[in-house]
Formats: C-alpha cells, structure tokens, sequence
C-alpha cells in the first residue's frame, strides 16, 4: 500500500507540475560590443539581402569618387586600403544636439571634406552623399544613445549603381540619403528607389592620424564615439532584443 501510494503521489504531482504554467522568462537584449575611437571608417551593411546589388556591396568601404576641384561622390570599395578615414567634428554641446558634421580630410595639405547631402533635383525624398571640401552637412553623425547600434545618421541609406557623365558614362556606386513618409493610411514608406539597395553605415574604429604643419584641417574638436572594432566578423543574426 506504501509503494502504490508514493507511485500515485509522484504521479499527481507529475500531473499538477504539468498543468501549471511556466512563467515568461525575461526577453535579455545582445547587441555587438563596441569601443571608442575619433577616427572610424564607414562599412557598408546591406538591410534587405533580396535587394543587395551584383556584385555583392556587403561589408564593403565607404570612399570617394573624385568628380572636380574639391568634388566627390560617395561610392564604395571592396578594399580597405581604399577606404576613407572619418571623424566627427563638433563640441560636446553640438553632439548633445545633433549637430555635428562627419568629416574626411583630403588633399595635400589635408583640407577638410565633410560628407553633404544634397536634394535630388527630381526628388522630394532622395538625396546624394557627397564629400566636397567644407564642413559638411549638420547632423550627419553617429547615432547616439540610447540607440544600441553604431551607424550613421540620419537613417535611411541607399546604395545605387549609378552612371556618371565626369567619366564618360561609366558605372559607379553611389550612397544617397532617404526620407521616410507616411501615407494617408498611416504606412510608412521607405521610398527605397528602384534597383537600390538599402543600407546601413557602420562605424569601424580606426586611428584618427596626425596632421601635418601647415593643414587647412584641425582635429581639435574630432569627437571619440563608438564604433565597432571588426564589423566583418560581427554575426548580426545573434544580436538584438
């Protein structure tokens, strides 16, 4: 009578443990770790892979095409070597308020070229990146917290492949800036172009090197932030809440 009892008992404590609900566990947020850096380069990380272009811009590097005297398009490279050295430029009071300006030196003495963006003539919504020599456009800068990614702003980014009359209609990449919209029916609008994929521009840290004499440029309001240490090797499908 004892061993069936005790049977029973496990049995019914069995059936008890199974019919009470397990409590929710709480949902733990993982996103990559990053560090802190003046100088950074752009990484290129495409948001949609059903849009990526052929061949793949997927952690490619953010640089410049050359179209005139202290002119450039921003486009993209596979290497690097190639790939243009940012920083943010402003005071603490300016980043507080979004109001620095992303800036790449260029030429000899370093001038500063800072990365503008430029309303599309025949768009409402587009605009193209470029890096001409001056400040730049205000606000251009990473994303501050509490946003847990490093990437630069304002978000949405677009990669086109794009054909340029300066080198006789030959094909390039370029970067464009892209507005959302809401529609009447409350949805939001990408307004993605055609044939464009969309993207991110991951800050990868880098040093900020020292100018020489004589340099129309100044790093004394370069802004350290954060940036990522290797964004190739960043498996982003582990992170987020």
């Amino acid at each position: 009578m004892f061993a069936s009892a005790f049977v029973l008992g496990l049995v019914g404590l069995a059936g008890l443990a199974a019919a009470s609900p397990v409590p929710d566990l709480p949902v733990v947020p993982r996103y990559p770790g990053t560090a802190l850096s003046k100088g950074f380069h752009l990484v290129i990380n495409v948001t949609d892979d059903c849009k990526d272009l052929h061949p793949s811009i997927q952690n490619t590097y953010v640089t410049s095409i050359h179209t005139g005297a202290g002119l450039a398009l921003v486009g993209n490279s596979p290497q690097p070597q190639y790939a243009r050295i940012f920083y943010q430029n402003g005071t603490a009071e300016e980043k507080r308020f979004g109001a620095v300006t992303t800036i790449s030196d260029s030429g000899t003495p370093p001038f500063p070229s800072g990365l503008k963006l430029v309303k599309d003539p025949a768009s409402e919504t587009v605009s193209t990146a470029h890096l001409d020599a001056g400040l730049g456009s205000e606000g251009v800068g990473i994303a501050a917290f509490p946003e847990p990614y490093a990437f630069l702003t304002p978000e949405t980014y677009a990669a086109c492949n794009e054909s340029l009359p300066y080198y006789q209609g030959r094909y390039f990449v370029i970067i464009k800036q892209v507005k959302l919209t809401v529609g009447e029916n409350g949805r939001v609008n990408r307004n993605i172009p055609e044939g464009c994929a969309p993207v991110r521009l991951l800050p990868e840290c880098t040093h900020l090197n020292d100018l020489p004499k004589g340099s129309y440029s100044s790093h004394e309001f370069a802004i350290e932030d954060r940036c990522y240490k290797d964004v190739k090797s960043i498996k982003w499908g582990g992170y987020g809440p």
